[in-house]
């Protein structure tokens, strides 16, 4: 009688808490003392984390939830990512997304999760879990960008988002479908060389350029390598 009154009253937003979702059925809310995780406490997940580098499809787990009548936390991880949340119970909206916070890992994983409207325990009680697998369906997947930033090391600044690339007189940048091309204009070379490049001979500058050294000339690149022992 129970369980068809428990059918009979579920709605929309709490369905989930009538069935495993939004965890696997291959995995378990059971902790490692044996108790289970009510399922009325989590009723909705959705994640974003990076795409695994050896093709696997991308896999994400809930390791531990905290109940008490002061606060509700979960953690989570997929692969070297950690995120977790804390809601106080004096600010605890249930069926509301909450969004998860970066605890360790890259910051391109993220997601939100939804608690149930669950019976708050007389004493705090912490679950340790293993084999709370999110359901595959709840997770999706990204290719982070390469590119993070622009690093200076001298001065040890950086510019990363949106950021303007200015140039300076005698360059020409252009795009090209999503390749960008420089090139210098026509006469800068000769405009920008130098003094002593503009001057003609072998003393140029009053230099003498070396030639050799005990007979040995440089190569190609005008480099003569130097060894000493």
């Amino acid at each position: 009688m129970s369980a068809y009154s428990d059918i009979s009253d579920a709605q929309f937003e709490n369905v989930n808490a009538l069935r495993s979702y939004p965890f696997a059925d291959c995995g378990s809310l059971q902790d490692r003392l044996g108790r289970c995780l009510p399922s009325d406490v989590i009723v909705d997940l959705h994640f974003v984390v990076p795409a695994p580098q050896d093709g696997q499809l991308a896999e994400v787990s809930m390791t531990g939830v905290h109940i008490s009548r002061s606060m509700v936390s979960a953690c989570f991880v997929s692969g070297s990512n950690a995120l977790s949340v804390t809601v106080s119970m004096d600010e605890f909206i249930p069926y509301f997304p909450y969004r998860l916070e970066q605890l360790a890992g890259s910051s391109d994983a993220g997601g939100i999760v939804t608690f149930g409207d669950f019976k708050k325990p007389e004493e705090p009680e912490t679950y340790f879990l293993s084999r709370a697998i999110v359901h595959p369906c709840c997770i999706a997947t990204s290719d982070p960008p390469k590119l993070r930033r622009f690093f200076d090391p001298r001065s040890g600044s950086y510019v990363s988002g949106d950021a303007e690339i200015d140039f300076s007189g005698y360059v020409n940048a252009s795009r090209e479908g999503n390749s960008f091309k420089i090139n210098m204009e026509d006469g800068a070379a000769e405009t920008l060389a130098s003094e002593c490049l503009k001057i003609s001979g072998a003393d140029n500058c009053g230099a003498t350029p070396i030639s050799s050294i005990n007979g040995v000339r440089p190569d190609s690149e005008g480099n003569i390598v130097l060894w000493f022992h």
